[in-house]
């Protein structure tokens, strides 16, 4: 009898405490039939009695910590009719009761929101009816859009702008195969799929909104930062690193010392010396180049040595919230301030402007998918398949024949007949 009263009893102990620790409502079984008057103007009922985890979690958020409940879940923007217990003005509420599930864009759209006080300003593309191809992100915005796991884009917010934990699985082409000749394409093909998996794993805070500075493009995109930083072994020569023209052959015979000193007679703007790729490669080298504005903004003197205000013009950098899905041409392309030049070192025009060829930039964003843009360039510009000090300059720089294999992403192994 005793055994069966002390089971009992550590069962009860055991489901008591599994009731505690499972749920955020415990405090509702006390006072239950004690009832809050509502009848003053304003919310006289504590949020933070049953959702005292979010209120830790505003607490430690660089961002809307300094915002009620009410400010996001009552918002009046919305024209939804909350209950109100407002003397003569009392009602139980229309679309909603005590509150609603916010998208982020009621206050981050269109102009964007004054709210007690403070201005919660717009996220420019996303706040438009119609996002624009040339923003980056808007995949990822119209598959939160289309899920049900969050109320309308907010699910794509959250993996940037929270300690919210994300999965992504990118499927893309393997390689690519062309040949040029005279700097028109003879053939063309893509082959295979990759399949790539990033898990960038976090609290799971999704009401701990992250400083900027702890948004790290790397985590989700980690498939580039492989491409830029390891690539593929190279042997003798540089390593296979696609997806921007990281570094070159230095020392070619002639003199050029391609990492500092090209055409444009001023460092090289992708360039990372391979001892600080794996540093340098981070959110503002990004920027370089799918935000030339807020590049220009926070390196000044890189601003005057590029001229990226005149850069800037020539992208969509002023129209996005985040970053600018672009092609080479976006700034290499005919009339652009850094349109293709010629290098009076190599001979030959090549595809500079001033030459036969000078649209091969703007025919390739033309003609071929935007995914396939920036490969069909590095099967020329990688460092590992530009000869070495062969004496074969003329071949692409005057003949423009090109005889490519190259694979995306993370491998970018390459090979130009």
């Amino acid at each position: 009898m005793r055994q069966t009263i002390a089971l009992a009893l550590i069962f009860v102990g055991i489901a008591s405490l599994i009731l505690f620790t499972s749920t955020d409502v415990f405090t509702l079984f006390a006072r239950q039939h004690t009832f809050v008057n509502i009848s003053s103007a304003g919310n006289d009922i504590n949020c933070v009695d049953c959702h005292h985890r979010i209120q830790n979690e505003l607490n430690n958020s660089a961002f809307h910590n300094d915002l009620s409940c009410e400010d996001c879940h009552r918002f009046t923007g919305t024209g939804i009719t909350f209950a109100s217990g407002d003397n003569a003005s009392a009602t139980p509420g229309k679309e909603a009761h005590a509150a609603y599930t916010p998208r982020c864009l009621d206050c981050h759209g269109g102009g964007g929101t004054l709210i007690d006080g403070k201005f919660a300003p717009p996220a420019p593309a996303f706040n438009e009816s119609t996002i624009s191809d040339y923003t980056a992100h808007k995949k990822l915005v119209l598959k939160a859009k289309n899920s049900n796991m969050s109320v309308g884009e907010n699910e794509a917010c959250l993996v940037c702008h929270t300690n919210y934990s994300c999965e992504i699985s990118y499927s893309y082409f393997y390689n690519i195969n062309y040949k040029l000749e005279n700097w028109n394409f003879n053939s063309f093909s893509y082959n295979g799929t990759r399949y790539y998996d990033v898990q960038w794993a976090k609290s799971g805070a999704k009401h701990e909104f992250l400083s900027l500075s702890k948004i790290k493009c790397t985590k989700c995109h980690k498939n580039i930062y492989d491409a830029l930083v390891n690539g593929t072994e190279g042997g003798t020569n540089e390593d296979y690193l696609t997806h921007s023209p990281i570094e070159i052959d230095t020392g070619e015979g002639g003199g050029k010392d391609w990492d500092t000193d090209n055409a444009w007679n001023h460092t090289r703007y992708h360039y990372i010396p391979s001892s600080y790729r794996s540093q340098w490669v981070n959110n503002s080298y990004c920027l370089k180049c799918h935000n030339v504005k807020k590049y220009a903004e926070e390196h000044p003197s890189d601003a005057s040595t590029y001229d990226l205000s005149n850069v800037t013009a020539d992208t969509n950098s002023t129209n996005v919230h985040c970053a600018e899905a672009l092609t080479c041409a976006t700034c290499h392309g005919q009339n652009k301030t850094k349109e293709v030049i010629d290098d009076d070192e190599k001979g030959g025009e090549g595809h500079s402007v001033n030459g036969s060829y000078g649209g091969f930039v703007d025919d390739v964003a033309s003609n071929y998918a935007r995914t396939f843009n920036g490969d069909i360039c590095m099967g020329c510009h990688e460092a590992a398949v530009h000869p070495d000090g062969q004496g074969q300059c003329s071949r692409c720089h005057e003949w423009g024949y090109a005889d490519v294999y190259i694979e995306s992403e993370p491998s970018g192994s390459a090979k130009n007949n």
